[in-house]
């Protein structure tokens, strides 16, 4: 083998030499950092990505995980909430005296150690849930439409009434906000009811097989979505990590001491009607309405549609539909009348 000294190498060599280091050693620090640099980097080259968040997996097996959702209390007294952090999707959603509670999504062999405060059921959720499969549905009780449909819908339930061994109640604060779960737990409740559908890719959103450098131009640095006077909700991009940063009431909303975190923000407009003095709602899930998708620090104004009951909602921006970033996405649900302010 013929041999040459530094010396001698072309200019133009040694330039195209630094360049593909500077593009791998950039891609490395813009990697976020609860996911292995060969996650995201490899991307475009590996052959097997997850159905749920787009990130690589080791084998076709893989690719179709099975789901987990969980509902999470969001009252003050529950705060900070466990295992958020760790979800894969998140929905945040409107509640009865204008609080939101979430519907956090898991692959159900992720290790998680503590999810929670469980709450109830509601119906909308169970129309999103359907969208994942045979999904597990983790939640303490629900309204008396929501019992009904689990039970019609024939959901894969754990209601915590009937399953109250695979949670538990933690001292140190007042129920109902003290109950919690654990992954290890609905491991078991999947091999006791011997489920073995996992969700696949004619259900899954578009994800980028190449995560990228971050978005040129005017950055769109926060969104701020006011749920309520004394409730806001503010993700933060984080143009080094190329995610969003949540905060509540301008306050860094921790899970535990973990920063939440995520790749994409998408708000879901819905029609919202209160249907009785307990304030419980009714919303339109199945249809379509306005949309505004966040991702790499750039927001795209678009709608969301879905057909069917079972039929996925999807995200769309001139007509073509949302490639996300592989990674955590939250979805924020809100009504009409709901205020959201940009800032650049």
């Amino acid at each position: 083998m013929r041999k040459y000294k530094t010396s001698v190498i072309p200019l133009a060599l040694l330039v195209a030499a630094t360049g593909v280091i500077s593009f791998f050693m950039f891609q490395s620090s813009n990697v976020d950092g609860r996911v292995s640099i060969a996650g995201d980097v490899g991307l475009a080259a590996s052959k097997y990505f997850s159905a749920l968040d787009g990130r690589v997996v080791k084998n076709s097996d893989s690719s179709a995980p099975q789901v987990v959702a969980v509902m999470v209390d969001n009252f003050p007294d529950a705060k900070p909430q466990s295992g958020l952090s760790k979800a894969k999707i998140v929905y945040e959603v409107p509640m009865e005296g204008e609080l939101t509670r979430f519907m956090a999504i898991y692959e159900s062999n992720q290790d998680v150690s503590k999810v929670g405060p469980v709450r109830s059921a509601r119906p909308y959720f169970l129309d999103w849930l359907q969208e994942y499969g045979q999904a597990l549905y983790m939640h303490s009780g629900g309204s008396p439409v929501a019992l009904k449909l689990i039970k019609s819908r024939n959901i894969n339930d754990a209601n915590e009434f009937y399953w109250g061994g695979y949670y538990w109640r933690e001292e140190g604060r007042a129920a109902p906000h003290n109950l919690y779960t654990a992954s290890k737990n609905w491991q078991e409740i999947i091999n006791r009811k011997n489920i073995n559908d996992g969700f696949y890719s004619t259900n899954s959103w578009k994800y980028a097989r190449v995560v990228g450098k971050a978005a040129a131009g005017k950055i769109n640095k926060e969104i701020n979505i006011l749920f309520d006077n004394n409730y806001i909700v503010a993700w933060k991009y984080d143009a080094k990590k190329l995610d969003y940063v949540r905060y509540v009431n301008g306050e860094k909303d921790l899970d535990n001491g973990s920063e939440i975190r995520a790749r994409n923000i998408l708000t879901q407009t819905v029609g919202v009607k209160v249907l009785d003095s307990e304030g419980r709602k009714e919303m339109t899930t199945i249809g379509n309405g306005e949309a505004k998708i966040l991702r790499k620090g750039k927001l795209f104004s678009g709608t969301w549609e879905k057909k069917t009951l079972s039929g996925r909602t999807r995200f769309y921006v001139d007509k073509k539909e949302v490639v996300l970033l592989p990674g955590i996405t939250w979805v924020e649900v809100v009504s009409k009348n709901t205020k959201i302010e940009i800032i650049n």
